[in-house]
């Protein structure tokens, strides 16, 4: 952000994306004007670690989902990045700190946290987490919102996203 002179930058992260907004916020309070995350966690627990096994192996999951990332990376090299991602993000689990539990109470930036309360891949004892740690943080439940809420429910996400952000 110094190299393009952007004086203070709004964040919005989806999943490992909504992490390392909340690591950046956390570490550049100054440049982070607001953030908005959405299926993010700070910490890994024995229940994520299922999940994530879960979909380690790609050629389990629903075609719609797994068609378009083949195409786009080829099958191998995506089946190898979804297992090693897994073998990552569990490293975690066994962390004090967890990903990033400690930095929560760092951010100072107006945060709305979105979850949607049928995610897979991310219970909603995260989104509660990070909202309890983030200072003035809002909550937002999508009741039929699922990992991929701002893709299903574009228009609503957007609209939130929006007027938070104005």
């Amino acid at each position: 952000m110094k190299m393009l002179k952007f004086k203070k930058v709004s964040l919005l992260g989806w999943s490992d994306g909504g992490i390392t907004a909340l690591i950046a916020a956390a570490k550049h309070p100054s440049y982070i004007h607001k953030m908005v995350i959405w299926g993010a966690n700070a910490y890994v627990t024995e229940e994520d670690e299922m999940i994530y096994q879960g979909i380690r192996d790609v050629s389990k999951w629903s075609e719609k989902i797994r068609k378009p990332l083949e195409t786009l990376y080829g099958y191998d090299y995506f089946a190898k990045t979804c297992e090693k991602w897994v073998d990552g993000i569990k490293q975690f689990k066994h962390l004090p700190d967890g990903i990033c539990r400690h930095l929560l109470p760092l951010v100072q930036c107006p945060t709305l946290i979105v979850h949607g309360e049928k995610d897979p891949m991310i219970p909603r004892f995260h989104a509660d987490f990070i909202h309890e740690h983030v200072r003035g943080s809002r909550l937002h439940l999508m009741p039929e919102g699922k990992h991929n809420l701002h893709l299903r429910f574009a228009k609503e996400f957007n609209e939130l996203a929006e007027d938070f952000l104005q």
